[in-house]
């Protein structure tokens, strides 16, 4: 009997300290909630993302800029067409690799020195470019070009999940976005006109300026964003903050790997496809422009300003509709939960995913008829009509693949956004190498229609994570320790 009652009071005394440890922690977790995701006011935040944006600008804008003026650089380095394609390969492919590297440098030592330090190398980079003579002096310093401006093209992505809640972090993305998507059709405008007036090496000095402007606004405007480091010196809530790194943990083919799970290689197929078509058709466009329409290199570049708004438009557009899939998804939970904390309701990150047909629909359907536009010689005015719907859906589709991709590691953004630029990029690489063979030997409709069928494919793919991607999950991971 004196056991029985020993054992009794065990298990009371025990009951009693789970309830006392559970109330604790409920207290803990709603302490938490008041405090803000943030300690940025709104128009700091605001400042970062245009700032990171800007920077983010750098890359593509580098990538395109010198397009329009490729031909006097081949003539005036001596070299062949085949040869001076090889600096377009060489800053895809480092593009591909660098931003692995420093998304894991961002994640160790913070946003600001990695911004800071990237873009000193293009800097850099972009004078080695301006003071070649020889091809294999522009390639090199290409490589070094690329280096130094892809950093953002990963580590933008974590300062933006660093400073805005899940719900709101669409909208951010759709202004950040802007930057990377919209370098492609800048590029060859502000370059077409700066390669016919003043040369082509004045390219790479106006490149050179801008990477200083950056330098400076990195060293004394930009504030570091990192959650780990804000977090020792402001109150913020502790959620989204990775713990710190070990040596072993910073290995960028560990990322990579982050393939094996099924929602991260089907998405990684689907922006590949996607991105591969869009930067090969924002490549080819001068050839067709000027070797078909007749058009100057000054109007050439010019004509990019139709997929450039569309970029606007779908970028802007499409970060607001992921918001507001999340906000409406939460509230049908909530309405069936009758739960007296709906703070405890977990959206599924696929929730983003829900409007992504609309944006790749419009895409895929401006690429086929864009092709054939071409191959038959129509109306130049169609031409640029369907540029607009290339650059809206490209960009619209982006929010919700990208916004997904950081919901499923919400403490590894800048990384999982360095792994789908290095898959990206590399297709791009291998497509823009293929796409002059492909356009001699099928023509323009069928090159357009073979990437058309593609990404259609990869679309497809795509569905299995859109209706089933919480399973796939829960059952092939990424578990909660990868997040």
């Amino acid at each position: 009997m004196a056991d029985t009652l020993k054992e009794t009071r065990c298990e009371s005394q025990d009951t009693v300290a789970s309830a006392r440890s559970l109330a604790a922690s409920s207290k803990q977790i709603d302490a938490d909630m008041e405090l803000p995701y943030s300690h940025f006011s709104a128009k700091s935040r605001v400042m970062i993302v245009v700032i990171t944006a800007f920077t983010g600008l750098i890359s593509p804008l580098a990538s395109n800029m010198y397009y329009p003026s490729i031909t006097t650089v081949r003539d005036d380095l001596n070299t062949t067409q085949s040869g001076i394609t090889w600096t377009i390969t060489a800053f895809v492919i480092a593009m591909a690799i660098f931003p692995l590297l420093w998304s894991n440098l961002a994640d160790s030592i913070g946003r600001k020195p990695v911004y800071a330090l990237s873009m000193l190398i293009f800097t850099c980079g972009s004078v080695g470019c301006a003071l070649s003579r020889s091809l294999t002096a522009l390639i090199a310093a290409r490589v070094v070009q690329s280096a130094g401006s892809s950093a953002v093209q990963s580590a933008g992505a974590g300062t933006i999940s660093d400073i805005y809640p899940r719900e709101q972090r669409g909208t951010a993305l759709g202004i950040y976005y802007l930057g990377p998507l919209l370098g492609p059709c800048l590029g060859p405008l502000i370059g077409g006109y700066i390669g016919q007036d003043a040369g082509w090496r004045w390219v790479f000095w106006v490149l050179a300026i801008l990477g200083g402007v950056l330098l400076l606004l990195a060293l004394f405007v930009l504030p570091e964003t990192h959650r780990r480091i804000v977090s020792k010196t402001h109150s913020i809530q502790s959620v989204n903050i990775p713990p710190a790194l070990s040596f072993k943990d910073n290995n960028p083919l560990l990322d990579i790997a982050t393939v094996r799970y099924p929602v991260v290689a089907l998405s990684m197929f689907l922006f590949a496809m996607l991105f591969g078509t869009y930067f090969t058709n924002a490549t080819a466009q001068p050839l067709a422009y000027e070797g078909i329409y007749g058009l100057s290199q000054g109007m050439s570049g010019l004509c990019f300003l139709s997929s450039g708004v569309g970029c606007i438009l779908g970028s802007t557009s499409g970060g607001r509709v992921t918001d507001l899939l999340l906000a409406r998804h939460r509230r049908a939970l909530e309405a069936a939960a009758d739960s007296e904390r709906v703070e405890d309701i977990k959206i599924p990150a696929e929730a983003r995913l829900g409007a992504m047909w609309v944006g790749i629909s419009l895409f895929m359907c401006a690429v086929i008829i864009c092709g054939w536009l071409i191959e038959y010689e129509l109306a130049l005015a169609g031409v640029l009509v369907v540029q607009f719907f290339i650059g809206a859906g490209m960009a619209f589709t982006f929010q919700s693949l990208g916004g997904y991709l950081i919901d499923v590691f919400p403490t590894r953004s800048a990384r999982i956004t360095g792994v789908q630029n290095f898959w990206r990029s590399l297709w791009a690489a291998v497509i823009v190498q293929l796409f002059p063979t492909m356009h001699e030997n099928i023509g323009w409709g069928w090159s357009y229609t073979v990437m058309f069928f593609l990404t259609l494919a990869a679309l497809l793919l795509m569905q299995v994570v859109v209706f089933r991607g919480e399973r796939l999950r829960q059952r092939f991971g990424p578990g909660p320790e990868l997040r």
